[in-house]
């Protein structure tokens, strides 16, 4: 057998090796996006029953605000927690847009770009029921008109009003701290991974799939 042969014979075993690793990664392309798909899919009933409930609760809190506009710290309560609604709704809405966008035939890097996106809009959920914390007094003013038809606010002392206020004062410090803790740049951390575990693990379990895609063809 001549050198021209064994060449020739070379290159047919290269190209073999090729086309199945080739077929390999094709395959393992297949299932695992088959696989980040269905456990997005999954995620869906977060976006979607935020969103039917915040539209719920944006029609009450006006309905609530309206009807009682003659007391002002009734109305006040009601437009607050409905501007809350409001920002609840716009996150769901972003958290099932990016979702159903999500091209799962697109490349592996821009996959995880638009799955890590997912991430990033749970946590301006998270972001937006810690800046509700400061206002908690305000909700106990709400919830006790509308379980107890109670006007908490006559009830109290003028101390406990300003023991109140100084109370939102300080929850505001903490929020402020809170809303940091889990900011877009710490999308990563242990103390956020903790946080979206129920209701945001999915993104993580689809990633790794993805990820296990990369690693198979840095390996290859």
């Amino acid at each position: 057998m001549n050198l021209d042969n064994i060449q020739e014979l070379w290159k047919q075993h290269e190209a073999s090796l090729e086309a199945n690793r080739m077929l390999n990664l094709s395959l393992l392309k297949e299932v695992k996006i088959d696989k980040a798909k269905s456990t997005l899919s999954n995620l869906l009933f977060v976006p979607v029953s935020t969103l039917v409930f915040f539209i719920f609760a944006l029609s009450y809190c006006l309905y609530f605000s309206f009807n009682n506009w003659g007391i002002w710290y009734f109305a006040a309560t009601g437009l607050c927690l409905a501007v809350f609604s409001t920002l609840f709704i716009w996150s769901s809405m972003n958290q099932l847009k990016l979702i159903l966008e999500v091209d799962y035939n697109a490349s592996v890097v821009k996959l995880q770009r638009d799955i890590s996106q997912v991430k990033s809009a749970i946590l301006t959920n998270l972001r937006i029921a810690v800046w509700m914390i400061p206002f908690s007094p305000l909700m106990m003013i709400f919830f006790s008109k509308v379980l107890f038809n109670f006007d908490m606010v006559n009830a109290l002392s003028t101390n406990m009003l300003y023991m109140y206020a100084v109370m939102s004062l300080l929850l505001l410090v903490v929020a402020f701290f809170a809303s940091k803790s889990i900011a877009k740049d710490k999308v990563s951390s242990k103390w956020v991974n903790w946080l979206l575990q129920g209701s945001g693990s999915q993104v993580d379990e689809a990633l790794g799939f993805i990820n296990q895609i990369q690693e198979f063809e840095k390996e290859e």
